[in-house]
């Protein structure tokens, strides 16, 4: 398995998959951090008749079909939707009020849909005023210093969502250090240990847990299944959600 030394290096991320190419591989599964990065590598397998299977997150379609890059499956979570959970458990914690959106990596398909998912549910509220919507880049220091800002522009603000873990613990750090936690409610999508362990101690309030495990397991089997030459009847496989916070954090004890 080869990664990018960050999550925002795209460049990286393909000349891994280069490297994986000039190797005696039968197929490969990629995650790209856009919907673009990884066209010309895929396009490369295609090629070379290497099927490629893409988990989390896959490739824009037009451009993919524009480079002759073909997907055989994908297996993925609803990112809209993880952005709509952790949206709708800080409208019901606070009520009214303002909020902010901290996204990822602008271009990420993951960051662009758990930040529009989230947007959806706070505009469709009347009793919500979304403030501020801003990248954080996955970043947790990012996230400290938009949160810092945040509260100083608006000191009555109620809630942020942050579209991963990372930057959500950096949202807790800033407002912890202003004394203002007690006032925010901030929600992280991912459920890393860390945020686990923030949640026991009352601090953290929720994260929408997804399953990258399921992800791997399930691009194997895709893999091997379009290797023996199988059908597959989905364009699209899904895997499971969940809301983590403090009165159900035991219950998802083993998730991963």
């Amino acid at each position: 398995m080869l990664s990018a030394p960050k999550e925002d290096d795209v460049n990286s991320q393909l000349e891994a998959m280069q490297t994986i190419l000039a190797k005696d591989y039968h197929a490969i599964a990629v995650s790209p951090i856009t919907p673009y990065n990884l066209v010309p590598g895929v396009a490369e397998a295609t090629q070379k008749g290497i099927p490629v299977v893409a988990v989390g997150t896959s490739m824009d379609v037009q451009a993919a079909e524009e480079a002759g890059a073909r997907i055989e499956a994908f297996i993925t979570s609803d990112f809209a939707k993880q952005g709509e959970l952790g949206a709708q458990f800080i409208i019901e914690k606070i009520g009214s009020g303002k909020v902010a959106i901290i996204e990822g990596l602008p271009g990420a398909a993951q960051g662009e849909a758990r930040k529009d998912g989230a947007r959806r549910a706070f505009e469709s509220n009347n009793n919500i005023e979304l403030v501020s919507v801003q990248p954080g880049n996955w970043d947790r220091k990012t996230a400290y210093d938009i949160t810092a800002d945040l509260i100083q522009a608006h000191p009555e603000l109620k809630g942020i969502f942050c579209a991963n873990d990372v930057m959500a613990l950096g949202a807790v750090e800033a407002l912890q250090a202003a004394a203002k936690k007690e006032q925010v409610v901030v929600v992280g999508v991912d459920f890393i240990e860390e945020a686990g362990e923030s949640i026991r101690r009352g601090e953290f309030d929720a994260t929408v847990a997804m399953s990258p495990f399921l992800f791997g397991k399930g691009g194997l089997i895709l893999a091997l299944k379009v290797l023996e030459g199988h059908e597959l009847q989905d364009d699209i496989y899904w895997s499971p959600l969940g809301l983590v916070h403090g009165e159900n954090l035991e219950a998802f004890s083993g998730w991963r």
